[in-house]
């Protein structure tokens, strides 16, 4: 078994027992790595797969603290980092439609480009065998084709934005986003198993490289009764 996973299941049995009760703030890494004999790296996964599953939560620069009970039962998405907003722990993705060229004014504006063209694929996430999330990509051409050169498995842990980095000449530095509800269309109801019209989080997210161009204009859908976002901030300048 791989050692942080080991790790998680050690921390997740504690949880459940109640050696760190709800709201309370677990040990930190170093105290985990000292009792555990593991590495930061291993203690860092194994906190995220914890957050994966609801159990724990991280607030940056105060620690990591225990779900309160009510809060579990559905995929909670903590994001504190750029690394953590293109992370999916626990979860496995599914290819819906496959990485084609085509014309499309409006999203290809949104990725300032010269011309209609973009390349678009579809996926949805599971959660514990079950959809929560249905996202429409657009990509700039170039980054379609190596994307479709990659050969992205048709199901399996990983995430589109976590290929390009690996295949792209330059790296990933940002995103912004924008989050609203709106009622669930007809063709997304089917795909994450809810009602036409039931209310959705819809969320637009654009990432962008070092020299400030965008990659990827991801638009996602998610039933809100299995996943639950976080969002932490902390005051500006606050240490």
């Amino acid at each position: 078994m791989v050692v942080y996973r080991e790790l998680s299941d050690s921390l997740r049995g504690a949880i459940e027992r109640g050696e760190f009760k709800e709201g309370e703030q677990m040990p930190t890494e170093a105290e985990i790595c000292e009792r555990y004999g593991v590495s930061r790296h291993t203690v860092r996964q194994a906190f995220q797969s914890l957050v994966a599953d609801g159990l724990v939560y991280r607030v940056p620069g105060r620690g990591t603290f225990v779900t309160r009970l009510s809060r579990r039962g559905k995929y909670l998405r903590s994001i504190g980092t750029l690394e953590e907003m293109m992370s999916w722990t626990g979860t496995e993705m599914e290819v819906m439609q496959p990485v084609e060229i085509t014309e499309d004014v409006e999203h290809a504006r949104r990725l300032e480009l010269p011309s209609a063209e973009v390349a678009t694929l579809r996926v949805r996430r599971m959660y514990g065998g079950r959809p929560f999330v249905m996202t429409q990509i657009y990509l700039t051409p170039e980054a379609g084709e190596r994307l479709r050169e990659k050969n992205l498995p048709a199901s399996g842990p990983g995430t589109v934005i976590g290929t390009l980095e690996e295949i792209l000449p330059s790296p990933i530095v940002g995103a912004s986003q924008e989050l609203t509800a709106i009622p669930s269309p007809r063709f997304i109801s089917g795909l994450i198993d809810c009602k036409p019209g039931e209310p959705l989080l819809y969320v637009e997210r654009l990432y962008y490289l070092e020299d400030g161009t965008p990659v990827e204009l991801a638009i996602s859908y998610y039933n809100p009764k299995r996943y639950s976002y976080r969002l932490e901030l902390r005051r500006g300048g606050a240490h």
